[in-house]
């Protein structure tokens, strides 16, 4: 038979010796109830996220362990777009104050690997509504070749929409740039 105790996490709400405590499940616990306490409102949560990002080095943990607790913090307390932008420039700035670790590194590759691809996504679909707007729909071919581009690319096509007469006049700027940057 095994036997273990039961806690409620409530009724740790208003105790303040989870942010004093060496535990690492205290922590998890104070992200718990925070977001719990946000009430889904962005600028509470980012507060309490960011409060709880400076505990983590006043505990004086190893660096192994901070990642690994910010990693669930990040993950238990997920911003929007806006607020998460605002958070990791106070994260780079703390880590400037603190001579600490860059807080980006504190992301695995798998995840920068998506993250790219969310960037990239994302800046294939404000390209191609610009193309749109600025030359009539685009066609499949171009689409395709958008999608397959990298975000340098769509940053060069991007700039080039700005003077461009025409669609293909966007992608042979770039094909200028493209072939002096790659005799580097």
């Amino acid at each position: 038979m095994i036997s273990f105790t039961t806690a409620k996490l409530l009724n740790y709400a208003s105790r303040n010796d989870l942010e004093s405590s060496q535990n690492p499940f205290a922590l998890v616990t104070l992200a718990h109830l925070h977001t719990q306490q946000a009430h889904h409102d962005p600028d509470q949560l980012y507060a309490a996220k960011w409060h709880l990002t400076k505990l983590l080095y006043q505990h004086r943990w190893s660096k192994a362990r901070i990642i690994t607790m910010f990693k669930v913090i990040n993950w238990m307390m997920a911003l929007p777009d806006t607020q998460q932008k605002h958070f990791w420039q106070a994260a780079a700035q703390l880590k400037k104050e603190r001579k600490m670790t860059d807080p980006m590194k504190w992301i695995t590759p798998l995840e920068e690997m998506f993250i790219g691809e969310g960037m990239q996504k994302g800046a294939a679909a404000i390209l191609e509504r610009q193309l749109t707007r600025r030359f009539g729909p685009v066609s499949k071919t171009t689409q395709k070749k958008l999608a397959k581009a990298s975000l340098a690319q769509l940053t060069d096509w991007s700039d080039a929409v700005l003077d461009a007469t025409s669609l293909t006049q966007v992608f042979k700027t770039q094909s200028a740039a493209g072939s002096s940057s790659s005799g580097r």
